[in-house]
């Protein structure tokens, strides 16, 4: 794959991506890939032959990208635990935008193949970071020895859903977004130490 390949497909996959959150799955059109894309149809068609497979390749690329800036939080040992640890539930919450749970739950309702592709991919990507973050913590003592991380991740994008569902405004949502990171915390942490708490007060 050349150079202009590479960067006619990352605009149809963004451009698509847009789309998609806009109209959601079934109103969504090839034609509006082309018009959001500005890229040619016949160049369209040539990488992606219909809706489905842009969805897919949309999809994968995203969670793919989540993935990635996950690993480098994780990673980055220039990072103290508990930095890193704040910056991957921000990366998160990033994924939990409003947009793309309706999108998922259309997906969820009436495609549920390409549901349970997207989802596969997520637990193999993105869930595999955050739960080696969170298994990290556990040895160095930070968090719960009995942490199931599967269910962190299932309650924190549940919580994150509803926050956003509430129509509040920016600064209240914030708020709560903080409040919410709170309980998680006190949930997690292991009894008696303050370390982590302390450092994300």
């Amino acid at each position: 794959m050349n150079f202009t390949e590479k960067k006619n497909r990352l605009r149809v996959l963004l451009g698509a991506t847009r789309v998609f959150q806009r109209k959601g799955y079934a109103k969504a059109k090839m034609d509006d890939f082309v018009e959001e894309s500005k890229i040619g149809k016949k160049t369209l068609y040539e990488y992606y032959p219909n809706k489905e497979e842009v969805l897919k390749a949309a999809a994968d690329y995203r969670q793919t990208r989540a993935a990635y800036r996950l690993k480098r939080i994780r990673n980055n040992r220039a990072l103290d635990f508990s930095k890193r640890f704040v910056k991957m539930r921000k990366e998160l919450l990033d994924v939990c935008r409003p947009s793309h749970f309706v999108l998922w739950k259309e997906l969820q309702d009436q495609i549920p193949e390409i549901w349970r592709m997207v989802k596969a991919k997520r637990v193999q990507l993105i869930d595999t970071e955050i739960e080696g973050l969170l298994e990290e913590g556990k040895k160095l003592g930070e968090f719960r020895a009995d942490l199931r991380p599967d269910l962190f991740i299932m309650a924190l994008i549940a919580c994150s859903d509803a926050i956003y569902k509430w129509g509040q405004s920016p600064t209240e949502r914030r708020d709560n977004i903080s409040e919410l990171d709170n309980i998680f915390l006190y949930g997690i942490i292991r009894r008696g130490k303050e370390t982590l708490k302390s450092s994300l007060d």
